[in-house]
């Protein structure tokens, strides 16, 4: 059994059935501050990540490339590791679901939940959503059967499986809801407790193998392989058992993102229930990241921020920083690279960086030979020593994953600093013992701070140390320099930032809501940008005017492909430059988690477009404020809906289903 002294933290193991994205790096990182910052704490954690790699979407993607499952799963696997290894995350294991001692663990699950009477033969007839990998309720999906999430047509199935008594555990968990802190953030936790009291049905927890063959074999049936849930969340014992590490259990924190609540808020605890487990003490739903005008990120957009590549470019320590503090962790935050840059550089850059590097000058010229025994303090410096003293509100405050008040409480001690250094003038002091008395205090509080900054950023706070020549004890109180204590050679922590280009902004409304304005037009000329990899030039003709758009389709279509086609063009975005190049519309297209298509019209170049058979008037054009709320995306055969209502003429040109962006 877990004790105090002992802390558990987990990711979800991310599905590998494509490359990993933004959000594997905001979990990842989520969990790697709080690891490092419970180790800096004196806590023995145990820092666990990993990948799914079962389930009937890891099959279809595999013979997209000609691979068997395996094949494809080991080229993905380590695309993962690299992700990890590149942002410096401090996992201390790396669980595959394909690992034979998982496998072995989830047998003995299955076969104990079998034992215990909650798994049970039956035929089942419903909607199966392939990218949720689960049977689905009509009445969860949009019109059409289209999975809300994956934006989807669901198979209809109609087989017999393996049912788990889910409805068994409804009033158990409504119960254990309501005697612990399982649920965070709490603002959310209302919503799991709502869905569960509407009544809960059993689940299907197996597939035949004569219709999928990947996954783990039911114990008790060999023609059968286990659902991907029941498989997926047991890795979090599995890789404690297989490591010999089961006095970590039960886990202190599950961090996930809000798409699978359900699936640990509610299957994961009934699973564990019924093979008679401890539960954990809570699973953590943090928000999504959308672009700083609250859009989803896609490749049409040309909004999807590669983390590796923007970590590369900006710094991987202040990428870090930003995703943790850049918005209130566990609600959707907005991301771009001006929003990044703007608190890079007041914060890491003007409040921290530069208190170091003056701190370090004003105190290494005077005292070049090493720190003067300290004076006595005045009221001035025993008031600053008080209000930085933070580390009781700072740790109570983390634990509970409430990470931008902890660094706001952070950055209120060291801008409190900064203004001691104000009040002080250790520049005007003549008295060289009082000098070296307030020269004491803020070097001190300098390595103080980096105590805290350790566990977001390391490899700064290490250099940090190696300025003033000292090794980090893990003591969180302020503690003075000796005499004769000389410090090390100057380094800056951080370099200022400069924004290369604005964002795309759309039109300020002038009555109510702006429009969004949407044409039809055909590529006129399009060539590569002479400085980017992604971009293209495009010369599109709307009939009455002719524009230039800069657009991200290079690695999607070939300029052959390109030259001559019609487009859909949203026409009121304000002009920007993109890469260096006026850009004054944006080109629509569709898009699923490995593709996008463009979207293509038969009507006449010009021509306003427009939605439903039934709309005859301007008024009815589609606006922004709608297109924000409402599901726009295309199906299997290239049809393009808006709100459940064909939109005439209009198609997506590879056939692929999902949302339209």
């Amino acid at each position: 059994m877990n004790n105090n002294n002992k802390f558990f933290i987990t990711t979800p193991i991310y599905y590998a059935s494509g490359k990993p994205h933004l959000g594997h790096a905001y979990t990842s990182i989520a969990c790697d501050v709080l690891a490092r910052w419970n180790r800096d704490i004196g806590k023995e954690v145990f820092f666990l990540t990993g990948t799914d790699e079962h389930g009937q979407k890891i099959v279809e993607n595999a013979e997209k490339i000609n691979k068997s499952p395996k094949e494809f799963v080991d080229l993905m696997v380590p695309q993962f590791k690299q992700l990890l290894t590149k942002l410096n995350i401090s996992n201390d294991y790396f669980v595959r679901t394909t690992d034979e001692d998982h496998k072995v663990f989830v047998s003995k699950m299955l076969q104990k939940a079998f034992d215990n009477g909650d798994i049970y033969k039956g035929s089942y007839e419903g909607l199966y959503c392939v990218g949720c990998e689960k049977y689905v309720e009509e009445d969860d999906l949009l019109e059409g059967n289209i999975c809300p999430d994956h934006k989807k047509e669901c198979e209809t199935v109609s087989e017999e499986n393996y049912f788990f008594k889910l409805s068994k555990y409804e009033d158990k968990l409504l119960k254990f809801y309501e005697e612990t802190d399982f649920l965070k953030p709490k603002s959310k936790a209302q919503e799991t407790i709502n869905r569960v009291k509407e009544g809960l049905r059993d689940i299907s927890i197996s597939r035949s193998k004569d219709k999928l063959e990947w996954g783990i074999e039911l114990p008790f049936d060999s023609t059968h392989v286990t659902y991907v849930w029941f498989d997926a969340l047991f890795n979090y014992m599995s890789a404690l058992e297989n490591n010999d590490k089961m006095d970590f259990w039960p886990c202190n924190v599950h961090m996930i993102g809000k798409d699978i609540k359900w699936f640990h808020e509610v299957y994961w605890p009934a699973f564990l229930m019924s093979v008679d487990m401890q539960m954990p003490k809570s699973v953590f739903a943090h928000g999504m990241i959308l672009d700083e005008n609250g859009h989803k990120m896609s490749k049409s957009l040309g909004n999807v921020i590669d983390p590796l590549k923007f970590s590369k470019k900006f710094g991987v320590e202040e990428f870090k920083y930003f995703l943790i503090t850049g918005g209130s962790f566990g609600e959707d935050m907005n991301f771009s690279e001006k929003m990044f840059i703007e608190k890079v550089n007041n914060e890491l850059n003007n409040d921290f960086g530069n208190l170091v590097s003056r701190v370090h000058a004003m105190t290494s010229k005077p005292f070049s030979e090493g720190m003067p025994e300290i004076g006595e303090l005045e009221d001035v410096d025993k008031e600053l020593i008080s209000s930085i003293s933070i580390y009781e509100e700072f740790n109570s405050l983390m634990q509970n994953l409430e990470y931008t008040k902890a660094f706001t409480v952070l950055w209120t001690a060291i801008r409190d600093t900064n203004a001691y250094v104000n009040k002080v003038s250790p520049w005007a002091e003549s008295d060289e013992k009082r000098l070296g008395t307030i020269m004491n205090v803020l070097c001190s509080a300098c390595i103080y701070f980096g105590k805290y900054t350790n566990c977001i950023i390391p490899s700064k706070t290490e250099l940090l140390f190696k300025q003033f020549n000292v090794k980090n004890n893990n003591k969180f109180e302020v503690e003075f320099l000796p005499a004769g204590h000389k410090l090390g050679a100057k380094e800056n922590l951080f370099e200022r930032i400069k924004l290369e280009k604005p964002a795309v902004e759309v039109e300020k409304p002038r009555e109510g809501f702006a429009k969004l304005n949407l044409k039809v037009g055909q590529i006129d000329e399009v060539s590569k940008h002479p400085d980017s990899d992604k971009l293209y030039i495009i010369q599109v003709n709307l009939g009455n005017e002719k524009r230039q758009i800069v657009s991200g389709l290079q690695t999607l279509y070939t300029l052959e492909q390109l030259e001559n086609r019609k487009v859909i063009v949203i026409t009121n975005l304000k002009p920007a430059k993109l890469g260096g190049y006026d850009s004054n519309g944006m080109i629509l297209a569709c898009e699923d988690e490995n593709d996008c298509g463009l979207l293509s019209s038969e009507l006449d170049v010009g021509s306003n477009l427009k939605v439903g058979s039934d709309v005859a008037d301007n008024e009815k054009i589609i606006n922004s404020k709608a297109f924000k709320k409402v599901e726009m995306f295309g199906d299997e055969n290239g049809k393009v809906s808006f709100s459940g209502k064909e939109v005439s003429g209009v198609s997506v040109d590879k056939k692929i289903p999902g949302k339209v962006c």
